[in-house]
């Protein structure tokens, strides 16, 4: 028993040994992100604090794009494999100054912010794999376009499963098929509207020519792995994209079809 409780007080010692050593490197690279101490960005800035922040970047403002994106990659309606769905890629789709919507006065960006600045040398900072989409549209353009559609449209009922699945059920198949007809238009005002993404994503699904739908059609122009949020045709000589939860309903319900027989 001695021995195991030696063992354990030594695991302990060394885990906050280790966290401490990562807490002063990070306060290093802070000071001074130049220096080739900071190259290894998961030394001082693990995915797990990289987590942390995200969440509590899209606690304090869900609306964000961003934050829109990470529901539907916890649901998988966006692809794990799509390259949007990393924590970083999240963080630096909001706090990112170059191509993130640059909410760097936010608290969830404050490490960003610090260690991601010209002459850094931190990996995570300019890994072309861990950026945000390209020509994402930010959280005051989805308003204002959500906003213009919302007052020509006030009693409109979208389906918002994709979104709840994830938000209310990590993920679950039963919330997934779940029809959640909502008027998304009634929460949806010139100061703040929670689900402005979603009802562009709605609104514009197979026409993007509207004056509401021109900023997201820059972001699904500049971006072809954003199912859900870009299933329209931005190529005349294409096949419409259909989102993934799309195609699943759409197969099972042919599959039901199958199983009833034809009517007699």
């Amino acid at each position: 028993t001695s021995h195991r409780m030696a063992a354990k007080l030594i695991s302990v010692t060394a885990l906050l040994l280790l966290h401490s050593a990562a807490g002063a490197l990070l306060d290093d690279c802070k000071a001074d992100p130049s220096n080739a101490t900071c190259a290894n960005s998961a030394d001082f800035y693990p995915d797990s604090a990289v987590t942390m922040d995200v969440n509590m970047l899209c606690t304090a403002m869900p609306q964000m794009p961003s934050c829109t994106i990470k529901l539907l990659c916890e649901a998988d309606t966006i692809a794990a494999s799509s390259g949007q769905c990393g924590n970083w890629n999240l963080l630096t789709g909001i706090c990112s100054t170059e191509y993130g919507e640059n909410m760097q006065g936010m608290g969830g960006c404050a490490t960003y912010k610090e260690i991601c600045v010209s002459g850094s040398v931190v990996d995570s900072c300019s890994d072309a794999t861990k950026k945000g989409p390209a020509e994402l549209i930010t959280t005051a353009e989805a308003k204002d376009a959500a906003v213009e559609y919302c007052k020509a449209n006030p009693d409109v009922e979208f389906d918002v499963a994709p979104i709840e699945m994830a938000a209310t059920a990590g993920g679950s198949m039963d919330m997934g098929m779940r029809r959640a007809m909502t008027k998304v238009c009634e929460d949806c005002t010139s100061t703040r509207c929670t689900m402005s993404v979603t009802i562009l994503a709605h609104a514009c699904k197979g026409d993007m020519t509207p004056s509401y739908c021109q900023e997201l059609k820059k972001t699904c122009d500049a971006n072809q792995n954003l199912d859900y949020l870009c299933t329209y045709d931005s190529d005349s000589a294409a096949a419409p994209r259909l989102s993934r939860f799309v195609l699943v309903l759409s197969f099972l319900s042919a599959l039901m079809s199958l199983a009833m027989g034809p009517r007699l």
